[in-house]
């Protein structure tokens, strides 16, 4: 799967994974509470799985899937 990531900078990621989905993308994302709400990372996460791009979740713009 191809995503792209616009940050709310302008800068743009592609992000291109074999065997992976939305939910595999953005499970790093969130932390599941107790009461089994989800609640967003306002600190530095990988935005992929070699680990070179380091991104704060809470600045990402938008997301689009590219290719399946």
């Amino acid at each position: 799967m191809k995503i792209k990531v616009v940050m709310d900078s302008g800068k743009e990621y592609v992000i291109s994974e074999k065997d992976y989905s939305l939910k595999d993308f953005t499970r790093t994302f969130y932390t599941d509470s107790a009461n089994g709400e989800k609640t967003l990372h306002n600190t530095l996460v990988y935005l992929d799985r070699d680990e070179k791009i380091v991104i704060n979740p809470t600045r990402i713009s938008s997301v689009e899937v590219i290719e399946k």
